[in-house]
């Protein structure tokens, strides 16, 4: 009895302590609406869309499809495009796709993984969203390490890279009769939140935005970040003779595919973003500076580091699909 006594109030302090722990974190965040003077966003000058267009896509007729999984309520399918234009690389496209197995057309969103590649994390999303009648296509990496990028031209390649894969991709959800191409959004977690950015700034297709722990500029994250292998890169560059402020320099001139630099065009009203208060990764200031760039959106801080953030992701899952749930009903985005 004494044992069956002491048990159970282990098990009423686990759950108690646990309990406790999921209060403290739902409000120790802050939760910050739009500035009520912005006025919208700029328009996308055509030397911009050209620089980030490209032929029409090939890769919707010959894409491989491969169901993988299959759920009660949606399948997953990896699906392989050959990629139509390359500046960096010469892989395919690759995409795991979360699709609704019921009749009719659905919100769908892009999902780009963190620096690592698809991890669970962003796998932990596309579940919610499409256990919640969404389409999610998580969109993986294209193999790169950083010691592998030898100049800022090499930079700007891949971020450019990354812009005409995704767009790929999109022509590819577009022509699907299950995909709602007036409600298609764009998720992303660290660098996949500065791709998300950096794709919303340059395409229009994209109605509604979540930014994760991301920021800018590229130049500000290179030499601030406290990522191990961004300070083992930067060590190379500096070993050579190459002084912090011409490095700031030069990926300021040479990076045109940058958040910072693309912000103006994405529609705050339009936008959700997620900022650690403690992130050395990807520094606060940084991701402020995004914010600032953007319009001002609507933001939330969270109380965490960039990888202790993880202690948020149930909450950040249900409140980033009630953002899309909004924003997609919204008379906005049937303009």
């Amino acid at each position: 009895m004494n044992y069956q006594a002491n048990n159970q109030t282990t098990v009423g302090k686990v759950f108690g302590t646990a309990l406790l722990c999921g209060i403290a974190l739902l409000t120790s965040c802050a939760r910050y609406k739009l500035d009520p003077a912005y006025t919208g966003p700029a328009k996308r000058p055509a030397e911009m869309l050209e620089y980030y267009s490209y032929r029409e896509s090939r890769g919707a007729g010959k894409a491989e499809v491969k169901t993988i999984r299959e759920k009660r309520r949606y399948a997953i399918r990896h699906v392989a495009l050959p990629s139509t234009v390359n500046v960096f690389g010469t892989e395919n496209i690759r995409v795991d796709y979360y699709v609704q197995k019921g009749e009719g057309k659905f919100p769908t969103v892009l999902a780009l993984p963190i620096a690592g590649g698809v991890d669970f994390c962003i796998e932990s999303f596309a579940r919610h969203y499409a256990s919640n009648g969404f389409n999610c296509a998580v969109m993986h990496n294209r193999q790169v390490d950083l010691e592998d990028i030898e100049s800022a031209e090499q930079a700007e390649d891949y971020l450019r890279q990354v812009v005409l894969d995704a767009r790929q991709v999109l022509d590819y959800l577009v022509a699907l009769d299950e995909v709602d191409s007036d409600k298609l959004g764009c998720l992303g977690l660290s660098l996949g939140g500065i791709k998300a950015s950096i794709l919303s700034g340059v395409d229009e297709r994209i109605k509604c935005t979540v930014v994760g722990l991301a920021g800018g500029s590229m130049a500000d994250i290179a030499l601030e970040s406290k990522e191990k292998a961004v300070r083992d890169c930067m060590s190379q560059w500096f070993e050579m003779g190459v002084t912090p402020e011409a490095l700031h320099t030069e990926l300021s001139e040479k990076l045109a595919t940058d958040p910072v630099a693309l912000a103006k065009y994405v529609d705050a009203r339009n936008t959700l973003m997620y900022i650690a208060a403690f992130d050395r990764i990807v520094p606060k200031k940084c991701g402020k500076k995004l914010w600032r760039a953007t319009g001002k959106p609507e933001v939330v801080y969270l109380f965490s580091g960039h990888f202790s953030s993880l202690l948020y992701l149930p909450y950040a899952e249900r409140s980033s699909l009630a953002f899309f749930k909004r924003k997609f009903t919204a008379e906005s985005l049937k303009d």
